[in-house]
């Protein structure tokens, strides 16, 4: 007879994958139950809040595989921890334009209230959630980064929310939604060469917004597309997945910036729209690799 401890155990194992579940839910069953004897403890007690929060854990590190899973859940693994590291690549571009920003207010006395500077230092801290990660310190990398996140949610609740500020911070937050589930303990730590690489180009990037202003959406634009060419020439459908997501998360915060612009950063607006909309649209493989893979 099933007991009402048995199914609050079985409702819980819910949260991991149906796949996982059909091996091994009886065996983690019968190990929960196999020191509980008590009738009145098998009808009235509840899963203890360790045996919880270690099924949560669980079931990110199987829902977001990067190791002995079925291709879906790789794949799904893969993708988001691509878009984390995309997101910290995001950041970089910004890193130059905050900087000029905060010394151009700091520079002109009848300026508004000039914010506090470890505003000016939260933006070197997703530099920092970068490094630790390459250094294999994920938890440590999401601490810095969800700093970051919390600094910029605090300057944005001093000011009236709107529609487009809600926008401009999709990124940011989906890059630490995608830190905390991608990067758990069995993922692998980001290759250091390639990714230190592309962080010099994404600040270098972040230039081209200083050097002729309004053009820096374009230019993002351009390499997202550009990576994303790479990834279907690679037949890298994870990278090609997670660009294409970041694309639509992207043209949001590019829309909050450059639709209430003057008419002359507008055309930039348009033409990043439409490069950011075939790189979120256009296929992820090619079609005579798919047709390799047909039995």
């Amino acid at each position: 007879m099933t007991t009402n401890l048995e199914r609050r155990y079985r409702l819980l194992l819910k949260v991991l994958p149906a796949w996982y579940r059909e091996d091994r839910e009886e065996e983690m069953v019968g190990l929960f139950l196999i020191e509980r004897t008590d009738e009145l403890d098998l009808e009235h007690s509840w899963p203890g809040w360790g045996e919880t929060f270690a099924m949560l854990g669980l079931a990110v590190r199987t829902r977001f595989a990067a190791v002995s899973a079925p291709v879906g859940a790789l794949r799904l693994g893969g993708v988001v921890r691509w878009l984390g590291v995309l997101g910290l690549l995001l950041s970089f571009t910004y890193i130059a334009l905050s900087v000029r920003s905060e010394i151009l207010v700091r520079s002109m006395p009848e300026f508004p209230p000039q914010p506090p500077p470890w505003v000016m230092l939260s933006h070197f801290l997703p530099v920092v959630a970068f490094v630790l990660l390459l250094r294999g310190q994920r938890t440590w990398a999401k601490v810095a980064y969800g700093l970051t996140v919390a600094v910029w949610l605090t300057q944005f609740f001093q000011v009236q929310p709107t529609v487009w500020s809600v926008l401009w911070h999709v990124p940011s937050i989906l890059t630490l939604v995608c830190l905390c589930l991608g990067f758990h303990k069995d993922a692998p730590t980001p290759p250091v060469r390639p990714l230190v690489w592309w962080a010099g180009a994404a600040v270098v990037l972040g230039l081209a917004d200083i050097v002729v202003m309004g053009s820096g959406v374009l230019v993002l634009a351009v390499a997202v597309l550009s990576l994303r060419i790479y990834a279907y020439v690679r037949d890298d459908a994870v990278l090609g997945r997670a660009l294409s997501v970041f694309a639509v998360a992207f043209g949001g915060s590019a829309a909050i910036t450059y639709v209430p612009a003057p008419p002359e950063y507008q055309k930039y607006a348009v033409v990043a729209a439409a490069l950011l909309l075939v790189s979120a649209a256009a296929p992820v493989r090619r079609a005579s690799a798919l047709r390799s893979r047909l039995p």
